[in-house]
């Protein structure tokens, strides 16, 4: 596994840098002539003087030219004024280097974020790198310091997606016989075993339980080669999901058989920060219907939908007999479009909402399931999805062992 490697070498080049400019360009540096530990303050924001090891915001502070106060010097190593509100120990064996993105990534105790930097680490991403990183720095207003998370500025788009574009899409197969059964509901592969998915996608009226995933494919009308199919040994729904309602719409399916991973198939990542919290643009992806009275897409689908506020939400679905305190606003979330045609519809239902955001422009991040909608194909239209932070929360066991 690459571990320290690839970190050692950006952290030699991040001195380096360092150094050349405090040589070459002594006026771009401030120095506060203060040790480790002392505190400092550089641009009103309060910070600690210590190592750019345990500094997160340093690299892309110089990357913008923008050079934090030096306080002083520990041997070569300068002490830099760091305005980050938590420091990281950056030198820690359990952090993970993805030497396609200008950053590194640590691992937190939370699974979701763990298991994605493993998979990652050990198998790659197969893709070339080709967007754009840099880290946001949030303001905390109390304590007067920085909060700061590497994100990706691109999202993707379009009508049909293209070959391996998700290759954490699953489709779910209902009936006695996986040759002859009906491939309704959507997912989406989190780990070699898992499938994340709706919780009234776990059975389907008539049908029964979910038997099936199909994994590695673009078409419904792909050769059968290409399918990747598996038994679903283990239903796992949210323990307070009751069906016909709506809250708490969201389910794990269990493979019979590890998942075998390739250039069309590959886990997404969980949403496992909450910042940030939900973004106003996001990325649906299904195999339902193209529209209203319309038949079940052949071509995966993605569009771009986003995010209405709280009280527009609120507006769209006020209470009734499956809603029967109205969208909770912890829980559920409302996306869609105010004037195009932009929705997900029948037969996207446990399809994921994603964007693609730090580790890899290859591996998108889960932020809700598909949970329910009104008309759909309509401009204005709007689904209901099941946020996958708060719902996954009291989950953050290793995925193996539920």
């Amino acid at each position: 596994m690459q571990i320290m490697s690839s970190f050692i070498r950006k952290i030699i080049c991040l001195l380096f840098v360092l150094k050349v400019h405090l040589v070459n360009g002594k006026d771009k540096y401030e120095f506060l002539n203060l040790t480790d530990g002392s505190p400092c303050s550089w641009q009103g924001v309060d910070g600690v003087c210590t190592t750019t090891y345990k500094c997160l915001s340093a690299m892309e502070d110089i990357r913008k030219h923008d050079y934090p106060p030096i306080c002083g010097f520990q041997g070569v190593k300068p002490i830099i004024c760091c305005t980050d509100c938590e420091l990281k120990d950056l030198t820690d064996e359990s952090y993970r280097i993805n030497p396609n993105v200008p950053t590194w990534f640590y691992k937190t105790g939370k699974p979701a974020n763990d298991q994605c930097l493993d998979y990652l680490d050990a198998l790659g991403t197969n893709c070339e790198p080709g967007s754009i990183y840099k880290y946001v720095k949030e303001k905390h207003e109390t304590k007067n310091c920085f909060t700061v998370y590497p994100t990706e500025v691109a999202v993707a788009g379009g009508d049909d997606a293209d070959r391996a574009q998700f290759r954490h899409m699953a489709l779910l197969g209902y009936g006695p016989n996986v040759d002859s059964a009906q491939w309704i509901c959507g997912g989406s592969l989190i780990s070699e075993k898992f499938i994340l998915t709706a919780g009234h996608c776990v059975s389907s009226p008539g049908l029964g339980p979910v038997r099936y995933v199909a994994l590695g494919i673009l078409k419904r009308s792909d050769p059968l080669e290409l399918w990747q199919r598996y038994l679903v040994k283990r239903i796992v729904r949210h323990p307070q999901y009751k069906p016909p309602s709506k809250y708490h719409d969201i389910a794990l399916l269990e493979s019979e058989e590890l998942i075998t991973f390739n250039t069309y198939v590959f886990p997404a990542c969980l949403q496992f920060q909450s910042y940030p919290d939900l973004d106003d643009l996001v990325t649906a992806t299904g195999w339902g219907a193209l529209g209203r009275n319309r038949g079940l897409a052949d071509t995966l689908q993605a569009v771009e939908i986003h995010r209405y506020e709280p009280h527009e939400c609120s507006r769209l679905y006020p209470r009734h007999r499956h809603l029967q305190y109205g969208v909770n606003d912890t829980t559920q979330t409302c996306y869609g479009d105010r004037k195009k045609i932009s929705d997900t519809c029948q037969g996207d239902s446990g399809g994921p909402i994603q964007n693609i955001y730090y580790i890899s422009e290859c591996v998108y991040t889960i932020l809700g399931v598909t949970s329910a909608g009104r008309s759909c194909g309509f401009s204005g239209s709007s689904g209901i999805y099941t946020r996958v932070l708060p719902a996954l929360a009291d989950r953050q066991t290793d995925m193996t062992n539920l």
